[in-house]
């Protein structure tokens, strides 16, 4: 009897595998391209307005668990000024794909990682912080060809940033405050490239 069982999964596992790896990626390494919209909630960032920009990462896909690292970037007007401030900086993010009975598509939950910094320049005036996000959230792959998918996700988490440099380039004063923290959503649309191997 258990045997059969064990049997029976191994036939259903080994039926389903290529359907997730193909959905996925046929390629064990990728790169990917896409666009973002990304907006800070909290009273720490009253004034900010939601921010578009790009990111670009790497992808290595063993199984259906894959993992990126990459590079985002965003600007956002502020309420009240002409100048935009800028967010920008390193993620890492892990992705475990969902098995669906389809070549086409494949569902999938996320985790991110990132180290960003904002900064805001207004004439001799500059001021950054450093800070972290830690994102959870999910998509789908939509298979356009055996190397290329349609990247269609989001994830919604938290945001804490440290303190505030602020800089007078004229004068030299330097003036350290809080920054804040709060909650993030990000919405991307991408295109991911499989590569050889």
């Amino acid at each position: 009897m258990l045997r059969s069982r064990l049997l029976a999964l191994c036939t259903i596992a080994a039926h389903l595998a290529p359907a997730v790896v193909a959905a996925q990626s046929a390629q064990r390494f990728s790169l990917q391209g896409s666009g973002l919209n990304a907006q800070l909630y909290g009273s720490a960032f009253d004034g900010l307005h939601r921010g578009y920009g790009f990111e670009v990462q790497a992808r290595f896909t063993p199984s259906a668990w894959s993992f990126g690292a990459g590079v985002q970037y965003t600007r956002h007007a502020i309420t009240g000024l002409d100048q935009k401030l800028k967010l920008y900086g390193g993620f890492i993010e892990p992705r475990y794909v969902i098995v669906v009975r389809s070549n086409a598509f494949a569902p999938y939950v996320s985790v991110r990682f990132s180290l960003l910094e904002q900064n805001l320049t207004v004439g001799d005036v500059s001021g950054s912080a450093t800070g972290v996000t830690l994102n959870g959230g999910g998509g789908v792959l939509v298979r356009l060809s055996s190397r290329l998918n349609l990247d269609l996700g989001s994830t919604y988490g938290y945001t804490r940033f440290g303190n505030f440099v602020v800089r007078n380039a004229s004068n030299g004063l330097k003036v350290t405050g809080p920054s804040g923290s709060g909650s993030n959503l990000v919405v991307r649309i991408g295109l991911a490239l499989g590569l050889a191997g």
